[in-house]
């Protein structure tokens, strides 16, 4: 079989198109935009958080618990209301003047209502004491301000019956309202401030000072 030469050169193959590159690129720039978009209304909001910043009540100098608040222990300051608290605005400063501190305020610290009280401690007939209690001698949750108490009082020592047992005389109880709660400066002990009546306070701190106090919840 015979060829036969036509003296033209082959043809060059046919250019085809190709689209998906720039289909690709054209979805990647949609994203990367989109990114953009979102990052920038992200700081928009983070900025916007950071930057909005209100009047608060701090206190000014040393209050002890129990005072009554004055306008000279009130200071303004402007801190940024993302914080996660509840101080008191600045603009109720004359409801807080004439209140009473439930505890010690230091200064600098942000004022909020539960640091206050209406009511004047110790009230009327009523005197505070404190107590250093171990972890065996109150409740294991937490003893919250405010809350009403039984201190028991515990017995020097127990009386045993003539065979030998031991006999079960109810210990004495006293009513209390604790008014402050703080640790103490050893591991496991704890300092709480009650308000008890004034005759019975001489026996509480008697009492405490002996190790035989033991606070108990109400429940109220």
């Amino acid at each position: 079989m015979s060829t036969v030469a036509t003296g033209k050169p082959p043809a060059p193959p046919l250019a085809v198109p190709r689209l998906a590159p720039r289909r690709r690129s054209f979805l990647q720039g949609a994203l990367a935009l989109l990114l953009i978009i979102a990052g920038a209304l992200t700081a928009g909001y983070v900025v916007q958080r950071i930057g909005a910043t209100h009047d608060y009540l701090a206190v000014a100098r040393p209050v002890g618990a129990g005072a009554e608040i004055t306008s000279a222990d009130l200071v303004i300051v402007r801190v940024n209301s993302a914080l996660g608290l509840r101080p008191i605005p600045a603009g109720q400063a004359r409801d807080v003047v004439g209140k009473h501190a439930v505890m010690a305020l230091v200064p600098g610290t942000l004022l909020t209502l539960e640091q206050l009280t209406d009511d004047a401690i110790p009230g009327p007939g009523k005197q505070l004491v404190g107590l250093l209690l171990k972890e065996d001698r109150m409740p294991a949750t937490r003893v919250r301000i405010g809350v009403e108490a039984v201190l028991v009082v515990i017995p020097d020592k127990i009386t045993t019956t003539a065979q030998n047992t031991p006999e079960l005389v109810p210990p004495r109880t006293i009513t209390a309202r604790v008014t402050d709660v703080k640790p103490g400066h050893t591991e496991g002990e704890t300092l709480v401030n009650v308000e008890v009546a004034t005759a019975d306070a001489p026996t509480v701190a008697a009492m405490a000072a002996d190790d035989r106090i033991a606070l108990a919840l109400t429940g109220a």
